[in-house]
């Protein structure tokens, strides 16, 4: 009974700790959203790993500022990339590209301190819309 108890506990607080808002997929990888005591996240499968479980994540202070960074990226006419640096050690890109006449997403990280280049797969507009399950609004 004690081992029950414990696993409950366990599972209760790291449900309590971490809250996932929401979730897209693109054919075997993940696009998350959570939020993290006053902090949010972005995780993401990394397009390039052998394993679907290899996820990295990188954190914003406020939900509406990379959801309209991310936003507006569709709304340009060429290919390019938006460019954040959410820590001193992450490099986070947007990159937008036109794929078969559709803008897709492709969320690129660099890790300074470990010298580490992860990638996602693409995402439409229409995926980080439904991740932020927000309306198409602009600030």
């Amino acid at each position: 009974m004690k081992f029950f108890l414990t696993i409950f506990i366990l599972f209760s607080s790291v449900t309590l700790y971490s809250q996932q808002l929401g979730e897209v997929k693109n054919g075997l990888h993940t696009l998350k959203l959570h939020k993290v005591n006053n902090e949010f996240s972005i995780t993401y499968s990394d397009v390039k790993s052998e394993s679907v479980l290899d996820e990295h994540t990188f954190k914003f202070p406020y939900e509406k500022t990379v959801y309209n960074l991310m936003m507006y990226g569709f709304n340009k006419q060429r290919e390019h990339q938006l460019i954040i640096q959410t820590s001193t050690d992450t490099i986070v890109k947007f990159e937008y590209k036109k794929i078969l006449g559709k803008w897709m997403l492709k969320i690129k990280q660099n890790n300074l301190k470990y010298k580490k280049h992860t990638s996602s797969t693409f995402f439409t507009k229409s995926h980080i819309i439904t991740l932020f399950d927000q309306p198409e609004l602009f600030y």
